[in-house]
């Protein structure tokens, strides 16, 4: 699976859809945003070729063993459907129908390699991530600016999906992390020991982010100087930063936030 070429692809797609770009604007996220992140959209079928991935083998075709797949056949079964067809029988595989009408968060290693993609349809509040197997170090929503500006001042602002990241970054401050769960793995913890002296949280306010924030406080406290911004919240309104903003707009998202860094950092 190269997942450069998909990224490519589905970058041009998002060029050519006024329909995906007008659902990334009306979510904080500006037109040089989605061109520095590389941000894209399915509006197609995709498919891939497993006989070019280097590892691809016989392992590919046992269905008990998906483990063991190569990358190409993993995306293939992740992102289709399978659908009657008069000419190709009652299972037919349809490459990427699941994930179109999607838009695309690509996924990034601290050295800048791109290791996978996450991506969220325009019509249902469903999420869904596709990773490299084989991959060295952890991956978050960023790129290299917000990297730079991690190593510069030495905090990493945390937040759980890429469009709270997009929004923080546009409106606060670049040294931001989407870590796309609520939670910090291990090879994403490798980085940030290495780069990162504060830390401060900013997850979701629901159950998994306020267990996440928690868990993360009290796992490393230790190791970091940890900080938690929790934003005003209105219940069943404000699950996340890019709730808040959608209730605020920029100016009040901008001077909250700044705020409360300015206390924290």
């Amino acid at each position: 699976m190269n997942v450069d070429a998909f990224l490519d692809w589905a970058h041009h797609g998002l060029t050519e859809s006024e329909k995906a770009r007008d659902y990334l604007q009306g979510r904080g996220i500006s037109d040089a945003q989605m061109a520095a992140h590389r941000l894209g959209y399915i509006g197609e079928d995709y498919d891939v070729d497993p006989t070019q991935d280097a590892n691809h083998g016989e392992l590919c075709s046992d269905r008990e063993k998906k483990h063991l797949w190569c990358d190409s056949c993993h995306f293939r079964s992740w992102s289709s459907t399978w659908e009657a067809d008069e000419e190709n029988g009652p299972k037919s595989r349809r490459p990427a129908r699941r994930i179109r009408d999607s838009v695309v968060f690509p996924l990034t290693s601290y050295s800048g390699s791109h290791v996978g993609f996450q991506i969220r349809h325009l019509d249902r509040k469903e999420y869904d991530t596709f990773a490299l197997h084989k991959r060295p170090e952890g991956f978050f929503f960023c790129n290299q600016a917000n990297i730079s500006a991690i190593w510069s001042t030495q905090t990493a602002v945390l937040v759980e999906g890429p469009g709270d990241h997009m929004i923080y970054e546009r409106l606060v401050d670049k040294n931001v992390l989407g870590l796309t769960t609520s939670g910090a793995g291990k090879l994403q913890l490798r980085f940030l020991r290495r780069f990162a002296k504060k830390i401060v949280l900013i997850l979701d306010r629901d159950k998994a982010g306020i267990e996440g924030a928690q868990s993360f406080i009290k796992q490393y406290s230790g190791e970091f100087e940890i900080s938690c911004v929790k934003y005003p919240c209105l219940k069943e309104k404000d699950k996340d930063p890019g709730d808040y903003w959608k209730r605020v707009g920029d100016d009040r998202f901008r001077a909250y936030f700044k705020r409360a860094m300015a206390g924290v950092t």
